[in-house]
């Protein structure tokens, strides 16, 4: 059985009105840089040289198994997950391999969403499809570009990455991916939202950190570097604290087009409430699941370094405090109300 193709599609909530404020040279050319700025990102993802050796001594060499090339068109991107199709496995193999493939992109569009809500306050919102695309430049054909950009158009609705129909209909896939997923994160990081699948960004974030994992990953890095995953757990803290500003900062700006008599402004106020409100909730679940993160450094371990104790103590004091990067509830509430 050969590899199953992916193809995913992305929009960039707001691009529009940051496009909008641009009136001038100087505005203009720094748009330009943000947008030239994530083509880097993408591109270092695929040129990374550590990254190739790290992939080159799996079971799974993604660099072999899949061509991997994109575009941005405007304020989408565009990514085409190409199977080596001179590959062959027995039937359970490749779709095992599918659903690692399907777990990395989640892993890479992690890094795309921080930096977007980083440096712009913009979200994303997307598709992502079996069936086939082909990239050359900034031109993307193939029935894959149109089932994702039809995925994200149709069912993603909020600022999430929703699967087409054809990868939820693949059942053998989706018990694959759901399998891969419990035997690395003891989780399943595919939420169903009455029939709606989404990929779980910030449980991965989470789950990556967590000994609840069990995964032995997780566990190995805390012991050999305390401090680096101490780091990353601040790390992961951050980004939920850069998201709640941006959260907040879009309500704030959908409560002032609230305030408008024009009709258009009220449509537009009317969208920004839904997929506000929804990604305040699933934000403020993502703060209550990583306070309750269970630190993978074991007790033994700890207290037999005087510098790794003091690791724990920190990360102990830390990972409860991470509830107050919820959304401002009274700033919601202003929200929620019609």
């Amino acid at each position: 059985m050969k590899l199953l193709h992916w193809t995913l599609f992305v929009d960039l909530l707001g691009y529009r009105d940051i496009n909008g404020d641009v009136d001038n040279l100087e505005k203009a050319k720094e748009l330009i840089e943000f947008m030239k700025s994530n083509v880097e990102l993408f591109k270092n993802q695929n040129d990374s040289i550590k990254l190739r050796e790290h992939y080159s001594q799996s079971n799974f060499d993604i660099f072999s198994h899949y061509d991997i090339s994109f575009a941005f068109i405007s304020d989408s991107l565009i990514v085409s997950y190409s199977p080596n199709l001179e590959l062959d496995f027995p039937e359970h193999i490749a779709l095992s391999h599918s659903a690692n493939m399907l777990l990395i992109i989640l892993q890479r569009l992690i890094s795309l969403i921080y930096k977007c809500v980083l440096e712009k306050k913009i979200f994303l919102r997307g598709g992502i499809s079996n069936h086939y695309s082909y990239i050359d430049g900034t031109f993307a054909v193939g029935k894959g570009v149109g089932a994702a950009y039809l995925a994200e158009s149709k069912k993603a609705i909020y600022p999430r990455v929703v699967l087409a129909d054809d990868v939820v209909e693949n059942t053998k896939l989706m018990k694959a991916i759901s399998w891969l997923s419990n035997l690395m994160y003891k989780t399943d990081l595919i939420v169903d939202d009455n029939g709606t699948r989404y990929l779980d960004f910030n449980r991965f974030g989470v789950v990556t950190l967590d000994a609840r994992s069990q995964n032995k990953f997780v566990i190995q890095n805390a012991i050999t570097d305390p401090e680096a995953y101490k780091e990353n757990i601040f790390h992961q803290g951050g980004m939920l604290k850069v998201y709640k500003e941006a959260i907040e900062f879009q309500i704030s700006r959908a409560l002032e087009i609230k305030e408008s008599m024009d009709p258009d402004e009220q449509k537009l106020y009317k969208s920004l409430r839904e997929k506000y409100i929804w990604l305040s909730n699933y934000h403020n679940n993502s703060c209550e699941h990583f306070s309750k993160l269970i630190i993978a450094i074991p007790k033994p371990i700890a207290y037999s370094n005087p510098k790794t104790l003091e690791i724990a103590k920190i990360l102990f004091e830390t990972i409860p405090a991470i509830v107050a990067f919820k959304i401002d509830s009274n700033l919601l509430d202003s929200l929620k109300k019609v």
